[in-house]
């Protein structure tokens, strides 16, 4: 597929989450775009995602906001895809019939050998895989049950050889600042204020603004100064405004009402770019220590904001 282009669907769902994309792969892997949504009981996101040789735009929308990234790079792996390594490389598939008129051959698998691949334990399997004589995957679906779960994956190519895949109109709306990539880190210390830490990557710039939900309270700081790889701003809610601060300097218990369990905290770009987005949660006894440490719930650039920067 990366040497001669291709278009494909791909269908997966097990609990909690239902996942349905269309992968479209330039020859030699020049571009690719990946467009889908995962489906939840609780919520539903779509991602479009286009790439050339050096960058990726990525657009996330879930709850009504709609978010974008670009990333320097081009993945060489297509992720999306791994479910079809894990099944073909597990299930005992065995040829079906001899080479139909249209040039294909089916092969079914009724068990696994999950030893062969990363998929666990396999109570049940039901596989059929459809190539063409060239050995091609043209169709591919799989049912299998798993510590008594049930993961359905369908694989269909649509179309094979494709040229290029060209960039979509919705990259013409990527907004200033998505460009931004940079390492946060965000934890709760004392039980009481926020630390922002940038640990690595781009500078942060000043417009930047923090929105945190707390206490039954949510209220947008922005950033007083532009943030590069190494500072630390400490976030808090002032107790006699009951507005939200940012300050470099570490807040003295004071002034600071504090922030409750769970807590929301979203950084967004001038451009609206998502940095971070996520929540936390922690316990009475983490939120008692002292101000040294940081309580148990801490949030990541890479883990909360990974709708936002997904693989193909």
């Amino acid at each position: 597929m990366t040497t001669n282009g291709a278009i494909l669907q791909v269908n997966q769902s097990s609990a909690p989450m239902t996942i349905d994309a269309r992968l479209a792969i330039g020859a030699n892997f020049s571009s690719y775009s990946l467009s889908g949504t995962g489906t939840s009981d609780t919520q539903s996101t779509t991602i479009d995602q286009w790439s050339n040789e050096t960058t990726q735009f990525v657009r996330t929308a879930a709850d009504g906001q709609t978010n974008y990234r670009v990333i320097d790079g081009h993945d060489d792996r297509l992720a999306t895809l791994s479910s079809v390594e894990e099944f073909l490389a597990a299930g005992d598939f065995e040829v079906a019939n001899e080479t139909s008129p249209d040039g294909t051959v089916v092969l079914t698998a009724d068990s696994a050998s999950p030893s062969r691949s990363s998929i666990g334990e396999v109570e049940s399997f039901d596989g059929r895989l459809v190539v063409d004589t060239s050995g091609q995957i043209q169709d591919l679906s799989v049912t299998a049950t798993r510590d008594d779960e049930t993961v359905t994956y369908r694989y269909e190519l649509d179309q094979a050889g494709v040229e290029s895949v060209p960039k979509p109109e919705w990259v013409n709306e990527v907004p200033p600042g998505a460009s931004v990539q940079a390492q946060l880190s965000i934890d709760v210390e004392n039980g009481s204020y926020l630390t922002l830490e940038h640990t690595e990557g781009d500078v942060v710039p000043s417009a930047t603004t923090i929105r945190v939900e707390s206490n039954g309270t949510t209220d947008t700081v922005g950033l007083d100064s532009s943030l590069s790889a190494g500072d630390t701003r400490y976030v808090y809610f002032d107790a006699s405004a009951q507005e939200l601060r940012v300050s470099a300097d570490r807040p003295s218990q004071g002034i600071v009402s504090p922030v409750t369990s769970p807590v929301s905290v979203r950084i967004v770009t001038e451009g609206g770019a998502v940095l971070n987005s996520g929540s936390m949660s922690w316990g009475s006894a983490s939120a008692s220590e002292s101000s040294a440490g940081s309580s148990s719930g801490s949030m990541s650039t890479e883990s909360a904001s990974a709708t936002a920067q997904p693989t193909p």
